[in-house]
């Protein structure tokens, strides 16, 4: 196990090895501190977000083990070693991972504003400058979600390997595996999630890192009871990607886009019309259609050579400020409520390439990561990139 202390702008980069649990053991030791942190602050969002005590919360969260035991025990096993390695209780770990269904659930209930976050886009071959499959995004969170990410690297005998951009503690987020299918993710919000059950969010997309392919991917997402509603956009190198829109429940609650001239984006709000009076989120928070709106007109000015380096410059949109694309926290606005971009992320996928940012892209370089070590096993490297 290694852990590459971040450069200026960087992540700290966590690699382990090993069966779920050995690797689970290895992330909570070495990120032990952050861990701690986020669970701490985790306590806050909670009861300031949702109204949620934690002791509560990790009830809630406890309904959940056994639906996630069925449907990944590796996941599970995971989890458990990650609050060994971390030397926390297992349930803190387990809320962590279903952060998102307490949070909703309860702020829906409550009246609460949803969380916000997330612009993600998708680029084949056909419209890429170089003929590759691109993809990323920025994701956006509360501001302290910054102190506490890690750039999680995993080795695997048991599937492909994977790399992921995610909260200490947490499973996974954005994320990109050896088999060269990369998963992007936006946050949809529904009345469904008021008593959620199913398979956590966060889980979900772990488990969509074991896919190798799109058909693996959309069998999944079919064939899962879900808790939450989400979008995943995902990829493959290959040169195939598509929009799952979900809605809490089972295969009937999905509904897939696929890419218009070569390129496919999304952001909070459902595209599907029979799901728009569904939406929570947009009538709340509606910078999502402007981001939408700013991303795909983005592309559209890049076609049909879209670049990284063109993605760069559409991912620091300030458009609609301080709801851009890259975002900014409102000064007006709770430090638990604020937003900004956490995180920016953009990757090819036939190359093994993933340049990202923590923070604003606007503040920040985009250092390159390279995926080729878990290709064949070795340490992956890591080398600047100038922006």
């Amino acid at each position: 196990m290694t852990l590459a202390r971040r450069a200026k702008g960087g992540l700290d980069r966590i690699v382990v090895h090993g069966a779920p649990f050995a690797r689970g053991q290895q992330y909570g030791q070495l990120a032990r501190q952050k861990i701690r942190h986020a669970i701490e602050r985790y306590r806050e969002v909670f009861r300031h977000r949702a109204g949620l005590e934690w002791h509560t919360a990790l009830a809630h969260a406890r309904t959940f083990e056994r639906g996630i035991g069925e449907f990944s025990p590796a996941s599970l096993q995971e989890m458990r070693g990650i609050a060994e390695g971390a030397g926390v209780e297992a349930d803190a770990i387990l809320a962590l991972n279903c952060r998102s269904e307490l949070m909703f659930a309860a702020a829906d209930a409550a009246g609460r504003n949803p969380p916000s976050e997330c612009t993600a886009f998708a680029v084949l071959p056909e419209a890429s400058e170089n003929g590759h499959t691109l993809v990323g995004q920025n994701w956006d969170w509360v501001p302290f979600a910054g102190q506490v990410c890690v750039l999680l690297e995993v080795h695997r005998d048991d599937g492909p390997g994977y790399l992921t951009v995610v909260e200490a503690g947490m499973l996974a987020k954005v994320g990109f595996n050896s088999a060269g299918l990369g998963v992007c993710t936006n946050t949809l919000v529904t009345p469904l999630e008021r008593t959620p059950r199913g398979v956590p969010y966060h889980v979900m997309l772990r488990a969509l890192l074991d896919a190798e392919t799109m058909t693996e991917a959309a069998r999944m997402l079919f064939g899962t009871e879900r808790a939450l509603a989400a979008n995943y956009l995902i990829a493959h190198r290959s040169g195939v990607a598509a929009n799952f829109e979900t809605i809490a429940g089972d295969g009937r609650n999905v509904r897939v886009t696929m890419p218009d001239r070569g390129v496919i984006a999304h952001a909070n709000h459902f595209l599907a019309p029979e799901f728009a009076d569904l939406d929570l989120y947009v009538t709340k928070h509606p910078h999502s259609l402007f981001r939408l709106d700013g991303m795909r007109r983005g592309l559209a000015r890049a076609l049909p050579r879209v670049s990284v380096d063109g993605l760069r410059e559409i991912l620091r949109s300030h458009e609609n400020a301080p709801d851009g694309i890259c975002s900014h926290p409102d000064g007006k606005a709770h430090p638990l409520e604020a937003r900004v971009t956490v995180a920016s992320v953009i990757a090819d996928l036939a190359l093994g390439e993933v340049w990202m940012t923590a923070g604003p892209p606007c503040r920040s370089e985009y250092e390159r990561y390279e995926l080729r070590g878990l290709f064949d096993g070795a340490r992956g490297s890591r080398s600047m990139a100038s922006a």
